[in-house]
């Protein structure tokens, strides 16, 4: 039996053994997040070094075998050979044809350090530990995926996605957010890992970023999350500056499984103006009404809230030249380009669809030997680079200047798709006295703030939670498929025992709802069939039922 089966044993047995309360919170959600090189170009390795041995335990997990911090200042490098791990202490090799995983533990208080690996300019160092496994793609590489709490996962996200200066409420509803997508990502592109730590998932840079106020945001918003109107977390997506008019989901996004666009519609992520007076911007004469001004939004101190691209014919002719057969592999353009011969010469460039914010959904490319669709806004923003940085944003419109030199003009808004919440908006909304709760419900409709989905099992266990709240008024939902009868329940210092009917039911929980922290325990108290539960939250933005 391998060292991690008997670990699932035992901690199993101790939980159908012994009464005492388990904690469910970000504390207690673990959280595998793939780290990339400096570059962030690669999750696979052959070699990996970490720094000051003395304060790390080396395991291989398949066999048990275990190196206890050696003396200081010593390194540990592994590497990969013929698929299978080796271990060296100070060049010296130490052991050999190990399959691992291979997992890295910081003694008590400590941080693991990568050698050579930095974030922000600083050595990367990690809480948790970090477990070296063998890729699937690729079995002569592995990924150096980090294990940790999600509430530490959480301090090297928020500061790294939101500067800390936007104020305690935008960095709570970015911890919301961040929450939410750890919770839910969009897709799992490696199967090693969750998430990974770059603008591909959510920037993700250790405990040497950690900031005090953000630390605080994660603090009181403690195991809250999103959920959608079927009490599922949402997709809370998320990108820096939406140019004062946020987008539907389906317009910018395909689906991660099938590749469709525009992707299916979710009901919480629609196109949202920041001022109601804004005309929808699906017309190009209204889109370049909007997007040649500058009308107060919640976003509009970004410095990418207004910007603009020039190109000459040659210029663009050049860029399409070298971009549009590599972004043909994504399928978004049709015909795919496969050779620069098949493009011809640009004729042209006109807008075909726009969502309602005015982002471009799909583009026409006209030239002497064919025309050229190219859809979604990722594609077309990367189709056209200015000195080889691709478009802020795909909300822009297009004028042609034919002066003596005639010059291709994009005037645009924003930074990132565009969809779910506006890091900068949120960030003047915070600074205009906006709450979280407020923030998050103007960029995601119809969401409910409710602390993380929690499993009560028929096991004389009881299950803690703890929550923070803006107002008295607090109900617990209960999801009963098993049909338990009576459930005892703590808020703060009070306990009842409350009959259950059906499968569903929420309790109103607000005389006993604080203003700030609160705590609450769950034990199922009529029935002991270990096979049974039910499932709970507490909907923490006004109580439905009084």
């Amino acid at each position: 039996m391998s060292i991690f089966k008997k670990i699932k044993l035992l901690i199993f047995f101790i939980i159908l053994t012994f009464s005492e309360p388990m904690y469910a919170g970000d504390s207690n959600i673990p959280v595998r997040v793939g780290i990339s090189d400096t570059a962030f170009h690669s999750y696979l390795f052959d070699n990996v070094e970490f720094n000051n041995a003395k304060n790390i335990d080396v395991m291989d997990a398949q066999t048990g075998y275990l190196i206890k911090g050696t003396e200081e200042n010593s390194t540990v490098k592994i590497t990969m050979e013929n698929g299978l791990f080796r271990i060296y202490i100070n060049e010296n090799l130490v052991a050999r044809n190990l399959t691992g995983p291979i997992l890295i533990t910081p003694q008590e208080n400590e941080l693991v350090s990568i050698s050579g690996l930095k974030r922000k300019g600083k050595q990367a160092s990690y809480r948790g530990y970090i477990e070296l496994t063998k890729s699937e793609k690729n079995p002569e590489k592995f990924a150096i995926v980090n294990v940790l709490s999600l509430k530490n996962y959480l301090k090297g996200v928020v500061p790294n996605e939101m500067p800390v200066r936007f104020g305690l409420e935008a960095l709570k509803a970015q911890t919301v957010a961040a929450r939410n997508y750890a919770v839910t990502p969009r897709v799992k592109a490696y199967k090693e890992f969750d998430v990974c730590d770059s603008v591909a998932c959510q920037v993700y840079f250790g405990a040497n970023t950690e900031e005090t106020l953000a630390n605080k945001a994660i603090e009181q918003t403690d195991s809250i999350i999103a959920l959608d109107d079927m009490n599922k977390p949402i997709l809370a997506l998320y990108s820096s500056t939406a140019g004062g008019y946020t987008e539907s989901y389906e317009n910018a996004f395909s689906d991660p499984n099938t590749k469709a666009f525009p992707s299916n519609h979710l009901t919480y992520m629609i196109a949202t103006p920041d001022n109601i007076e804004f005309p929808d911007l699906s017309s190009d004469e209204e889109a370049e009404k909007f997007y040649t001004s500058r009308p107060e939004a919640f976003d509009d101190q970004s410095p990418y809230y207004r910007w603009s691209k020039e190109w000459t014919v040659d210029e663009l002719q050049e860029v399409l030249n070298s971009l549009l057969i590599s972004q043909s592999k994504t399928g978004f353009i049709t015909p795919a380009v496969t050779d620069k011969s098949e493009i011809g010469n640009i004729k042209s460039l006109k807008v075909l669809e726009r969502g309602k914010s005015g982002k471009i959904i799909k583009l026409g490319l006209y030239t002497d030997k064919n025309t050229f669709i190219i859809e979604k806004e990722l594609v077309i923003r990367r189709c056209f680079p200015k000195n080889g940085i691709s478009l802020p944003s795909a909300n822009f419109v297009i004028s042609y200047i034919d002066a003596e030199t005639p010059v291709y003009k994009f005037s645009g808004g924003g930074f990132g798709h565009g969809v779910g919440l506006s890091q900068w908006g949120a960030g003047k909304m915070s600074s205009l006295g906006y709450r979280y709760d407020e923030i998050l419900k103007h960029y995601y409709h119809g969401i409910k703030l409710a602390t993380i989905p929690v499993n009560v099992l028929c096991n004389n266990k009881t299950i803690e939670t703890s929550f923070y709240s803006n107002t008295n008024d607090a109900y617990i939902h209960i999801d009963n498929i098993d049909k338990i009868r009576e459930l005892k329940i703590t808020v703060n210092e009070s306990s009842f025992t409350t009959k259950l009917n059906g499968e569903n039911q929420d309790i109103n929980i607000s005389e006993y709802i604080n203003k700030g922290e609160n705590k609450i325990s769950y034990l199922i108290t009529d029935n002991f069939d270990f096979a049974k539960k039910i499932s709970a939250f507490v909907v923490i933005d006004g109580a439905e039922n009084e």
